[in-house]
């Protein structure tokens, strides 16, 4: 358990701030929260389904936080090429494998996140975009067979993803940077997919336009997030043991 001392400021007298010393005491959680894929691709085999890249397991009133970047685009690409309801593109969201032990209310908070460091396919390191108009789905279960696709359903079920179904989502219409979302869940595994939904343009830069220029900046690119997940526990009612009959007189 962590322990935090802070000062509380009390009132104001003659110009004098009086304060009082309080203690804020910090729970400890026993989330787990790994940079894996619970099931991971065989090399040149078509195996290992949804490329998960967190794999987080909660139990009780737990929380855990973890960054990670994703295309600017990624949750809602636009037509053409994407055509709907596929409009999600599975390469450049992020998708975490999550494990509840205990039927839970989860809350998930996911806000946009300068600074994040990753490196792209030639092998050199970048500063990921802080532009991200965040939103994500989720979905019962996960998928660990079969290959993988481009695209998916943010908004539904996917074919080529016959192990998980859709639960909800947060489209984030209105473009904030920062969303949140509570939804009551039963113990067992789920699958958060977050990625980019930037409001819809007649016309979209070129994926190698100058990212001087604000539209081509906030369109293109990786761009950094942060996710926060805490779970609430649910009270369950026990069951009450029927009466015995009484015997017939």
């Amino acid at each position: 358990m962590t322990v935090r001392r802070g000062l509380k400021v009390q009132k104001i007298v003659g110009g004098l701030v009086l304060a009082s010393m309080v203690v804020v005491v910090k729970p400890s959680y026993s989330a787990s929260v790994v940079y894996a894929d619970p099931m991971p691709h065989s090399e040149g085999a078509c195996d290992g389904g949804i490329p998960y890249h967190w794999t987080v397991n909660m139990n009780g009133r737990d929380h855990a936080e973890f960054v990670w970047h994703v295309g600017a685009k990624s949750w809602n690409e636009p037509a053409p090429p994407y055509e709907p309801p596929y409009t999600g593109w599975t390469h450049t969201s992020s998708w975490t494998a999550l494990e509840l032990k205990e039927p839970s209310l989860l809350e998930i908070k996911v806000e946009r996140q300068g600074g994040v460091a990753y490196r792209n396919n030639a092998g050199n390191y970048l500063t990921a975009r802080d532009h991200l108009v965040p939103a994500f789905s989720i979905y019962s279960g996960w998928q660990n067979s079969g290959c993988e696709q481009h695209r998916y359903n943010n908004a539904g079920n996917t074919p080529w993803a016959y192990e998980i179904e859709y639960i909800g989502n947060e489209a984030n219409e209105r473009g904030h940077d920062v969303i949140t979302y509570r939804i009551r869940l039963d113990a067992g595994k789920y699958s958060l997919v977050i990625g980019g939904s930037p409001k819809p343009l007649e016309e979209y830069p070129a994926n190698n336009c100058d990212a001087v220029d604000t539209v081509c900046h906030a369109y293109t690119g990786r761009h950094g997030y942060e996710a926060q997940l805490t779970t609430f526990p649910l009270k369950i009612k026990p069951i009450k043991p029927e009466k015995p009959a009484k015997p017939a007189k």
